[in-house]
């Protein structure tokens, strides 16, 4: 071999870099949504008439990223699906992020104990005295200025509680009691209420809390590189968290320090590791609203000399600090948040001066602005002729954003409004005319250039903007062109619970380390030293696969495995082609290193054959299939290119060292050693005579697989085709820890009873034919864990939406089964105990505890005046007093545990629209281990009770009371709940017919120019059909089998199910077109090479060349169906099916490239003995 040194290098070079970057696994392997658990959505998107679909696909994903991930930390992916739809998958964070997430949480639970929140500062002074010294002792120990202030706190509020007692009590006897009295008693109280308020400020000024702290981590953490203006030389500044940290520092080191220090080092290993969001609620938040742009007349600041001056500008300022900035009342103007500070900032001496004073900095550019809470906030007019919003008008946009220049040629951003827009803009402009204007994006200020003239369908920003800065501002106005192009709710949601991925990963783990071994075992058994090397490629393949995946950052999914899995057997074909050449050689006489050379370059053209055909089918799963078939196609397509290299480099480098640097002259094989398997492996068989014999039991079966498929019609479909929902249940444990199991029967039987009796219209009607699944079953019916399927028609759906009030659980047809599902297994599976409490056996906010927040005060608005809880932030919004019943006294709900239950309801499809409301659970009796009563405050940014009662109640409070009362009350555990729209199903069905097609055409145009006749293809189109009905047949025979009485126990002895088409069937059938062509190319090629230059194959050149490859064929077959079997026994329910169609396209597609791709290749057109004699026939 030559250059055998220069290629040995660069081999070991490859091995190496491919080694180290799949170390550790466990952090360079990702690991996808159905192995670890996660959530996929897949959203529609609204395409007008003459847009470029691809176009406004690419930039919504654009703006979602920017809007989710604008870091690129997290493992979200974005991709898109047909000419309309967004598919997103988030992985749920794995194992160790937990445990990083945890310490994270337990060293900031430590802050919390070493301090008391605004809004448990009221409860503990209400505590009685003993254990209320057990918190002050806990928080400030027993001296030092923190604890002098909590002393004097306490003491003042309970000097004026027994004063305002006494006061009380005189005011009943006013007509005895003189005046004067009771004025100096009110004068008492006041001054003790006085001293407590100011003693209460000292020491919340130094117990920070963790929401304090977390939201100093939330903060940007991008250092700013800002010019000097003193020396002209750029300078890294600290970040906006780096500097905020700081500060935090300076005031509480003193006390906290170690408590800091802690927390700093655990947050670091957590956001170190986290790669996704931490819950499923997060994503569906930040998909919401996305998008929308916003244009604002900015207000100018008091003494500017300008009449766009607000008059109340103090007051807004002040409630601001007071009651937070979506709290402010003003009916012409509103506070908006600025997106990146760092953006606003050109200079080392500005970033000084907006440290010392925001106000300061904000007006020297004309603008009213003020910071709280670590953000930058200005003030921009709210009224109709000074702001552009959709909500004024729904018609206008901005139909691009580019890069542009100024009169002076100075680089500028370039903006077209559409034809509505540019009317609107040009009454914004044209009256506002050297007033700053601010560009909102999702309701944050990106910018606020001034408005130099009157703009209408053209506009430039200028500005002395990077070029970062540039692209940034184009971006946003781009993401406002896609406005309301996003779905509000997804048409598709798929959750698999964390336990259910885990189950998955080892199950496929298991199964791909069995294949590899069985494999070798086998290659070493029957080619010896051959073997040898045969497994050493195969190892090194197994490192090139993960190697690819990990520099690429390709997540594994479960078909994922299934492809590496297939990929062994497929890499052990290119092996077993090549050891069968140079055995072919060795017996013509040749050496052994004259048939190592001769026998990978005539195997060279078989092997290249094969893969660039399962490539083509790769290619056509990556551009049409959904984010997990992609990551299979993904996986093979990787196993293909790494199977061409170890088997036509790797492997080669290794013979040639046997042979050129070892000088081995003499290697042997199984077939060597024993002559009787050698002439068993080349039989003398007239195979073309059997074409008859062939063709009726093709027909018979094939007639027999399309029978089946028209007699189950739709039935064969799983939920993607049909559209549905799919609940997995799982039993509660016994006592003793030991698993639950119940028989597919008796559960199908409980489903099936659900949906008896109900009218056409309910969408529980459809469990009358639900199906049952047991989930890895200990005996092939019996499991913990069943996926229970209702396939929902269009009509039902539609209809089904229609009924029952607004927000009521009846509208969704999906909760509605999830929830009679429960119901029925209520006392059998994993549920919440429900809490009922005061007030919740009403239907609506009429008599339940539920009041609107008019002061700053909490008692004062749920008529408790002892709580004296700050509830500033949320005037204008919702208090829901949750009041426990004292009969669960000893079953008490923790604080996290209320907050887990509310949060889960709100991300449901029916509390969906109260995701942006914000919500704030408070201990009112009890601990927060403990809770007696607690108050749940929720407000809307977008309404008050003060402007608008009615609106209040129908958007605010009755959602927010219905979201309460199901969530506390009904709550239960499942694993899984995914759903599917009959609108995607129909979609997916036209995706599944034309990835078949697409195949199919690629493949017959490939053939027929790498054997250059239309002959060649039709037979391996002929030989795909044939396999594929075959195969499609057997799946709709399964369930027969599976269901009837006579077959059911053999059937499920060996694993048979009711399987379904679903998408990852349609991936196996396109796999099986892939493979099953190999067997077929083996021939083929030989057919070709036997036929020489003669133009046509006769009936001896196929016979002989069948016989010669019979060997390899069964030989590459056995080994990938060992593979598949491996797959089908121990990979698990997540690929039964899967393995299944795998399964039996391999023995089908072996029968077939003898019994059917042969014989349409060989021609008789000119009958008698000639054709035996091989003369010319057309």
């Amino acid at each position: 071999m030559k250059n055998l040194r220069a290629k040995s290098i660069f081999l070991l070079v490859v091995m190496i870099l491919f080694g180290v970057s799949i170390y550790p696994p466990s952090e360079k392997l990702r690991l996808g949504k159905d192995l670890r658990g996660g959530t996929t959505l897949v959203y529609s998107v609204e395409i007008d008439p003459g847009e470029n679909a691809q176009e406004v696909l690419d930039k919504v994903i654009e703006v979602l990223k920017d809007r989710v991930d604008p870091d690129g930390i997290f493992d979200i992916t974005m991709v898109a699906q047909g000419q309309d739809r967004i598919e997103i998958t988030m992985p749920l964070p794995s194992e160790k992020v937990k445990e990083y997430r945890t310490a994270y949480l337990e060293a900031l639970e430590e802050l919390d104990r070493r301090s008391i929140s605004k809004a448990d500062f009221e409860r503990t002074m209400r505590l009685p005295p003993e254990e209320r010294e057990a918190v002050f002792e806990r928080v400030a120990g027993t001296s030092g200025p923190l604890r002098e202030q909590l002393d004097i706190a306490a003491e003042s509020l309970s000097k004026a509680t027994a004063l305002r007692a006494q006061y009380e009590l005189l005011l009943r006897q006013e007509e005895t009691v003189p005046a004067e009295t009771l004025d100096e008693l009110a004068e008492k109280i006041a001054e003790a209420e006085l001293a407590y308020e100011h003693a209460r400020d000292a020491a919340m000024e130094v117990m920070p809390t963790s929401a304090e702290f977390q939201r100093i981590l939330e903060l940007p953490d991008r250092p700013l590189i800002l010019k000097d203006e003193r020396t002209g030389q750029y300078q890294s500044m600290p970040s906006s968290r780096q500097r905020a940290l700081a500060k935090f520092r300076e005031l509480h080191d003193a006390r906290l320090k170690d408590v800091i220090d802690n927390i700093l080092a655990r947050y670091n290993e957590y956001i170190e590791n986290r790669t996704s969001l931490d819950d499923p609620s997060d994503l569906v938040r930040l998909l919401r609203g996305a998008g929308v742009l916003k244009f604002a007349i900015a207000v100018d600041p008091q003494g500017s000399g300008s009449s766009n001056t607000h008059p109340e500008e103090d007051r807004l300022r002040a409630e601001l600090h007071e009651k937070g900035p979506l709290n402010v009342r003003a009916r012409d103007a509103r506070w908006a948040k600025i997106n990146r500070i760092e953006a606003w900032l050109d200079s080392v001496q500005q970033l000084q001066l907006l440290d010392q004073s925001p106000q300061a900095y904000f007006r020297g550019r004309g603008m009213v602005a003020e910071e709280y809470d670590g953000a930058y906030w200005v003030l921009l007019w709210d009224t109709p002729d000074r702001r552009l919003t959709p909500n004024d008008d729904s018609e206008w946009a901005v139909a691009a954003a580019f890069n542009s220049t100024d009169q002076s040629g100075r680089p500028a951003i370039g903006f077209r409004m559409n034809a509505r827009g540019s009317r609107l803009m040009g009454e914004l402009t044209g009256g506002n005319i050297g007033n700053k204007m601010a560009i909102l994006l999702d309701d944050e200020v990106y910018t606020a250039p001034v408005v130099q003239g009157r703009i209408t369908r053209n506009g430039i920003i200028t500005g002395n903007f990077s070029t970062a800065e540039r692209e940034y501002i184009i971006r946003v106005l781009n993401a406002g062109s896609l406005q309301a192009k996003l779905s509000s709710e997804p048409l598709s949601e798929n959750t698999i619970a964390p336990e259910l991925g885990l189950d998955n990963l080892r199950m496929g783990t298991k199964a791909g380390i069995i294949a590899l071994l069985v494999v070798s075992a086998f290659m070493v058994f029957y080619y010896f030293g051959y073997g040898l090397v045969a497994v050493i490629s195969l190892i090194a393949n197994a490192i090139l696969i993960l190697g690819a995946m990990s520099l690429a950052q390709a997540a594994f999914s479960l078909p994922g495995i299934a492809g590496v899995i297939l990929t062994f057997g497929m890499a052990v074909d290119a092996n077993v082609l090549i050891y069968e050449r140079i055995r072919e050689e060795l017996q013509r006489g040749a050496d052994l290193k004259t048939a190592v050379r001769l026998g990978y370059e005539r195997a060279m053209s078989s092997i290249v054959d094969g893969n660039v055909t399962n490539l083509i089918v790769c290619v056509v799963l990556g551009q049409l299939g959904t984010q997990e078939i992609r990551g299979f196609a993904i996986t093979l397509g990787i196993g293909v290119c790494s199977t061409l290299f170890a088997s036509l480099f790797i492997s080669r480098i290794l013979m040639a060292f046997i042979t050129d640097v070892a000088q081995l002259k003499r290697m042997r094989m199984l077939p060597m050693v024993v002559p009787g398997l050698e002439r068993l492996l080349e039989p003398r068989i007239k195979w073309l005579s059997l074409r008859w014999v062939f063709l009726f039991v093709s027909i018979a079966y094939v007639g027999l697989g399309m029978f089946m498929v028209a007699t189950r019609g739709e039935k064969m479909l799983d939920m993607e085709f049909r559209g549905g929902v799919q609940v997995t249940m799982r039993f509660a444990d016994q006592e003793d820890g030991q698993p639950t199991y119940k028989s597919r029967a008796d559960v199908l039987e409980a489903v099936r009873s659900i949906g008896e009796g109900r009218d056409e219209l309910d969408p529980l009607r459809a469990l009358r034919l639900a199906e049952v699944i047991p989930v890895n079953p200990i005996d092939g019916v019996n499991s913990n864990t069943f996926n229970i399927k209702a396939f929902l028609l269009e009509g039902q759906a539609v209809a089904s939406s229609s009924v029952g009030s607004a927000g009521s659980l009846e509208d969704s047809p999906t909760d509605r089964i999830v929830k009679a599902i429960v119901s029925k297994f209520q006392d059998e599976i994993d549920t919440k105990a429900p809490v009922e409490f005061s007030g919740s056996q009403y239907d609506s906010i009429d008599g339940a505890p539920v009041y609107p927040i008019l002061t700053t005060r909490l008692g004062e608005a749920i008529g408790r005046s002892q709580y004296r809880d700050n509830v500033a932030a949320f005037i204008g919004g919702a208090a829901i007093v949750i009041d426990i019943n004292e009969a669960d006294a000893e079953h008490l709900p923790t604080l996290s545990g209320l907050q887990e239950r509310i949060d889960t309801m709100r991300t449901k499809p029916d509390f969906a629209d109260t995701l942006r409301h914000e919500m704030e659970i408070r201990v009112l009796e009890g601990t927060e281990d403990a809770v007696r009563m607690a108050v749940v405050l929720v407000s809307d940014p977008g309404l008050s009770y003060f402007d608008n009662a009615e609106v209040w109640r129908a958007a605010l409070a009755e959602p927010e009371w219905d979201l309460v009362r199901s969530a506390l009350t009904e709550v239960t555990t499942l694993a899984s709940v995914q759903t599917f729209s009959p609108v995607i199903a129909e979609r997916f069905k036209q995706t599944a017919v034309v990835s078949v097609l697409m195949s199919f055409l690629l493949i017959l145009i490939y053939i027929w120019v790498r054997f250059g006749s239309v002959r060649y293809s039709g037979a391996a189109i002929a030989c795909l059909l044939h396999d594929v009905l075959t195969v499609i047949g057997l799946i709709a025979l399964c369930e027969i089998l599976y269901d009837h009485s006579t077959t059911q126990a053999v059937a499920q002895s060996i694993g048979i199910q009711p399987f379904k088409i679903d998408l990852n069937l349609v991936a196996a059938v396109l796999t099986i077109i892939g493979y099953s062509l190999n067997d077929t190319i083996i021939i083929m090629d030989r057919i070709r090479e036997n036929r020489g230059k003669l133009p046509y194959a006769s009936a001896s050149v196929i016979n002989d060349s069948v016989n010669q490859t019979i060997s390899r064929t069964v030989i590459t077959s056995g080994t990938t169906l060992l593979a598949t079997l491996i797959l089908y026994i121990w990979g698990g329910e997540g690929v039964r099916a899967f393995s299944f169609a795998l399964l039996t396209g391999v023995i089908v597609g072996t029968y077939s490239s003898i019994a059917v791709a042969a014989p349409f290749v060989w021609s008789r057109k000119m009958a008698g003995p000639a054709a035996d004699r091989d003369q010319l026939t057309t």
